[in-house]
């Protein structure tokens, strides 16, 4: 009798876990799809849609200083990469170009896929009414996010769909794995060596990230750096111009 008592208990305990955190899930995380209309699950069908153009955009930034038309940039092996820090004085340190990196190339990439993220949405709702259902959409944006280990698209598009239930989506998030976050902040400390003392040591950043690879190319005045990310294969690279000696200095 004891037993049974005690076992009862314990599934009513284990029962209103399950309960309150579903209640969270919702609560704190209603992007999420805790629902999936007619075997068609929203950010699976988006992240299949939108994940080829990231990479697509992200193919041409990373090897260009986090530029897709770069401006001030140095020719190296074929590419166009842009100078994170640069001076064209003698003798000086160079001054940072792009002190928000991480915000400008979240802002490149947004720009470069939001037509086909419009498209995706568009896709989604098309499918949707193909098996019977009754959608309502709003107009909506979309939002990238570079944060550790991730790449965050969200489309902020609200969608309604009505078929037996009703369920509505304020917004649909898609992760996609990245180590450009580490790259990126990387980056950023670099080139802030680079402004207040002309130069970087390199070997320091390996002690904290142990699958981080750096290629440093001096060449002509120009420091040309490659970070890489061994094990996933993420890379960024980009450019520094900085305490430059005059043409025939010996």
């Amino acid at each position: 009798m004891t037993w049974n008592k005690r076992g009862q208990v314990t599934i009513f305990v284990i029962v209103a876990i399950v309960i309150v955190g579903v209640i969270a899930l919702i609560f704190f995380f209603p992007q999420v799809n805790v629902f999936i209309a007619g075997d068609v699950n929203p950010s699976a069908y988006l992240k299949g849609c939108i994940e080829p153009k990231v990479d697509e955009v992200l193919n041409v930034l990373t090897k260009q200083g986090g530029y897709s038309q770069p401006t001030n940039y140095v020719l190296y092996q074929g590419e166009k990469i842009q100078y994170l820090c640069y001076t064209s004085e003698s003798y000086k340190p160079c001054v940072v170009q792009q002190p928000l990196l991480i915000r400008h190339v979240e802002n490149e990439i947004g720009d470069y896929i939001k037509p086909i993220a419009r498209q995706c949405v568009g896709d989604l709702e098309a499918e949707y009414e193909k098996r019977g259902y009754n959608v309502r959409t709003t107009p909506g944006d979309v939002n990238v996010s570079i944060v550790m280990n991730n790449i965050v698209v969200d489309f902020v598009s609200p969608m309604t769909i009505e078929k037996e239930s009703t369920q509505t989506f304020r917004k649909f998030a898609v992760s996609i794995e990245s180590e450009l976050y580490d790259l990126l902040s990387i980056a950023t400390n670099i080139i802030q060596f680079e402004s207040t003392l002309g130069g970087s040591e390199t070997s320091l950043y390996l002690q904290y990230y142990p699958d981080l690879r750096i290629d440093k190319t001096k060449r002509n005045g120009d420091t040309i750096y490659k970070l890489s990310d061994v094990t996933t294969g993420d890379e960024f690279t980009f450019a520094s111009r900085s305490l430059v000696w005059p043409e025939g200095y010996t």
